[in-house]
């Protein structure tokens, strides 16, 4: 792509960005070729761009937009925590599996051990819209009988704050993306090869030691991910 192309294209991205009304109005590729005076090919990348950051969605001919989540990545709460943010947002928590298992190998490092661990997968919904399918694992040894619990509808770190008297100091996140196979497209009810957010976390206790470890799957036109500290730093996070 040439210089000019690309910049033709940061610039339709940028004001679509500042006002989305704009894919309402001009709603195929030819109407927002014809109002940016570019061609289709720089509007259908500038569109692969926005959908892959969430701000918009491509459905054939149609371009609406959906409400997108943002996620502090620096801040250590519970999924639910950073989306409900607006009174009229309720999340809705399945457990699909909750078993103690044998460590997998690409674990044992983080854990510093080959214990066994408690495996919990569970999806999220927003009423019957699936939100996100995850995998935690956390050390049996510290949460015994954790996988007897029934956790449906409950924040899993609220949960071990109150049983187990246990909170999370810090972590660190891996975001990336990838395409929707198997169980992941099954859960998020999406088209395998569908792009969607993994987010990789691993989180420690105030003495330093591993505690979760969690792989996230977010279908990627629903959530924005930012970092914030102390007000200081603000930036977006789409995809690397």
């Amino acid at each position: 792509m040439e210089y000019r192309d690309i910049a033709a294209k940061t610039d339709v991205e940028e004001k679509i960005r500042a006002n989305l009304s704009i894919i309402k109005d001009k709603s195929t590729e030819r109407g927002l070729a014809e109002y940016f005076g570019v061609s289709r090919t720089t509007v259908r990348n500038a569109l692969n761009d926005l959908a892959m950051e969430g701000y918009v969605f491509q459905n054939d001919k149609n371009l609406p937009c959906h409400k997108v989540f943002e996620i502090n990545m620096l801040k250590m709460s519970s999924f639910s925590e950073e989306v409900q943010k607006e009174d009229d947002i309720q999340i809705k928590i399945k457990v699909l599996s909750n078993q103690i298992i044998k460590m997998p190998a690409d674990l044992r490092e983080f854990f510093g051990s080959n214990d066994q661990l408690i495996r919990i997968i569970r999806q999220r919904f927003l009423n019957q819209d699936p939100l996100s399918y995850e995998i935690t694992y956390l050390p049996s040894s510290k949460f015994k009988n954790l996988d007897k619990i029934d956790l449906n509808g409950t924040s899993l770190y609220e949960f071990l704050k109150e049983h187990y008297h246990f909170t999370p100091s810090h972590g660190r996140e891996e975001i990336t993306y990838e395409a929707a196979t198997d169980d992941k497209a099954k859960y998020l009810q999406v088209a395998e090869g569908t792009p969607i957010y993994k987010v990789s976390s691993y989180s420690f206790d105030n003495n330093f030691q591993p505690f979760e470890h969690t792989d996230q799957y977010l279908i990627g036109n629903r959530f924005r991910y930012h970092l914030s500290a102390k007000n200081i730093f603000n930036y977006e996070v789409t995809h690397q």
